[in-house]
């Protein structure tokens, strides 16, 4: 029974490691390990008045014990559900940690911070530190050799000229038809 009760102030944190000998020292001086003493049988009492408060106090002994019993069971069922709810955030502390990461290096592989080859080297950089690891993505140079994917199938800024290459100067925002159909125009004229 001590055990156990050290066990369970323990773990709801409320004996701290370097007074749980002191406090089992305390414990052993009330004796909590012997057995309760076996209720008094009102029969065998032949004063009435005194039968009456043994009755009574059997009585309350068994709604304490009852009560005790409940809230033991309420404590049990606080502490697994505290547990519960510690590890759920935990999980989704992690899963949201990972997805930081993995949208990090990402980002860094799409805006040629770094080369595919240092990937790995960057995810664990951010798995220890995702602050300073956005940081150094932010603040890192492009990659000489970096050439930037091809926009698939999105549109771009300014306008496309024919073989989907970007065009560049004033008329890079017009509408491609349109400025075809405008210069066929002008040059018949």
């Amino acid at each position: 029974m001590k055990d156990k009760l050290l066990a369970l102030l323990k773990s709801l944190g409320l004996i701290p490691d370097d007074k749980l000998e002191s406090v089992s020292k305390e414990l052993d001086k009330l004796e909590l390990d012997k057995p309760a003493p076996a209720p008094i049988d009102p029969s065998k009492i032949t004063d009435p008045a005194l039968k009456q408060i043994v009755e009574a106090l059997n009585s309350q002994v068994t709604v304490l014990g009852q009560q005790n019993k409940t809230l033991l069971d309420t404590l049990t069922a606080e502490r697994t559900e505290r547990e519960k709810a510690v590890k759920l955030q935990q999980d989704q502390a992690k899963k949201d940690k990972d997805q930081k990461v993995a949208d990090l290096v990402a980002k860094a592989l799409k805006e040629g911070k770094i080369v595919k080859a240092k990937e790995e080297w960057l995810k664990k950089y951010a798995e220890a530190d995702v602050t300073a690891a956005e940081e150094w993505v932010k603040d890192a140079p492009v990659d000489k050799n970096f050439k930037p994917e091809p926009n698939k199938g999105g549109k771009t800024e300014g306008g496309e000229g024919e073989g989907g290459e970007k065009v560049k100067g004033p008329l890079g925002s017009v509408n491609q038809g349109i400025l075809k159909n405008v210069l066929a125009q002008s040059s018949n004229n």
